[in-house]
């Protein structure tokens, strides 16, 4: 009886992971959020819902006290979602913070605006702030990642008092391309084929976190032929918006940055950290554009330090 239990047993769980593969080669973006869902779980989070300006239901997971010192608002970029940040939740609740991750509108569990204008960099900025204000956040830390990044340093610019450290993480916003560059990038950012789809992949990942397949290659390309997404590129404005403003910025920001980053090249995130006041570059050794994907024990351990003490014991 005990070899008949056993042998059951073992049958259920090769059928449990023939389905999670089978899940994972159909939609493997699908399989990667749900993963990520549940480690907010594990986190602790519970999730909000709140209204940006024009109306639109936005959604946000929150692990740990609203009420907590200095929260960690955490921006996802392009063609991401609040799960992007489901590994750093997780740790910064075990190091005593409280850690929100919001999805910009048309992202993840958000709803998608009426008009297009409620895709636009502004939207997104509005965004941060109607969170602020839904949750009554009077200040909180902001990390940023690439859109993110450029999404968070224009709210600081806007609402500095709300922001204590700022965070941004291969950010853009301090990128000048020339028109070639420019054309290409936009290319790469509509993938027409599976070889588009590959060089997307090469362009965010120096190590890819998940097997660098067809499957994942164009899940990922279907991911950024959405019309919400092609609709923010559109509307994203210039690549350049933190150009000359560096010094504007909260003294004291910290810039997080992949050694082997290609479509924010690390000179240019060096020559930021240099005009702002009290400017920091922490660089990652063999990561791109992703490191909390790629690394994020290293890229955990970077953000402990930009951010600086933690909460008061």
């Amino acid at each position: 009886m005990t070899r008949r239990v056993l042998a059951a047993a073992g049958l259920a769980v090769l059928f449990a992971a023939a389905l999670v593969l089978g899940g994972f080669a159909a939609d493997p973006l699908r399989a990667v959020r749900a993963g990520s869902e549940a480690l907010f779980r594990a986190a602790g989070a519970h999730e909000e819902r709140f209204a940006a300006p024009d109306g639109t239901r936005l959604h946000a997971f929150v692990a740990g006290p609203l009420s907590a010192e200095r929260p960690v608002v955490l921006v996802h970029g392009l063609g991401a979602d609040a799960g992007y940040w489901a590994q750093t939740a997780r740790f910064l609740t075990g190091r005593g913070r409280t850690a929100i991750a919001f999805d910009a509108p048309g992202s993840g569990a958000s709803a998608t605006p009426a008009a297009p204008e409620g895709l636009a960099l502004s939207a997104r900025v509005a965004a941060i702030e109607a969170l602020a204000t839904a949750l009554g956040l009077s200040s909180f830390d902001l990390v940023g990642h690439s859109l993110g990044g450029l999404t968070a340093a224009l709210y600081a610019l806007e609402r500095p008092r709300r922001v204590r450290r700022l965070v941004l993480v291969d950010s853009a916003g301090f990128s000048r391309f020339e028109a070639e560059g420019g054309a290409r990038l936009r290319q790469i950012g509509a993938p027409k084929s599976r070889a588009d789809a590959r060089r997307l992949v090469d362009l965010l990942f120096f190590r890819p976190p998940l097997p660098a397949t067809g499957a994942v290659a164009d899940a990922l390309a279907r991911n950024y032929l959405v019309p919400n997404v092609q609709t923010t590129i559109r509307l994203a404005g210039k690549t350049d918006l933190l150009l000359g403003r560096e010094g504007e910025l909260p003294a004291g920001t910290a810039l997080i940055w992949g050694e082997r980053e290609i479509l924010f090249p690390l000179a240019d995130g060096r020559s930021a950290a240099e005009r702002i006041p009290g400017g920091r570059l922490l660089v990652i050794t063999g990561v791109g554009h992703d490191g909390p994907l790629e690394a994020p024990a290293v890229f955990h351990e970077a953000l402990e330090k930009a951010l600086g003490p933690g909460p008061r014991s």
